[in-house]
């Protein structure tokens, strides 16, 4: 019980570099010897999120200041938040 306890270390770039060479290994092997097929694991799919974040329903009060503003922001821009840039004519 002398001895100081030591943290167990894990080399990363040497298991990294370990499986570099046997993948490299297998794509050596000479055209008379069948290579054994280097197995990937493969990832899960993606699995959608939404992009929008769910609106909780407004008050009288907030519908008509979204509404002013939404005029507001036409008569600026005369109509180009509609048309995406395109004036209207």
């Amino acid at each position: 019980m002398d001895e100081p306890m030591e943290i167990p270390k894990f080399d990363l770039a040497e298991e990294i570099m370990a499986e570099q060479r046997k993948v490299a290994a297998t794509r050596r092997r000479g055209p008379g010897r069948k290579a054994d097929a280097v197995k990937r694991e493969t990832p899960e799919p993606a699995v959608p999120v939404a992009l929008t974040t769910p609106v909780a329903p407004a008050s009288e009060a907030e519908q008509v200041i979204a509404e002013i503003v939404a005029r507001d922001i036409r008569q600026l821009c005369g109509g180009c938040a509609e048309g995406r840039g395109a004036r209207a004519e």
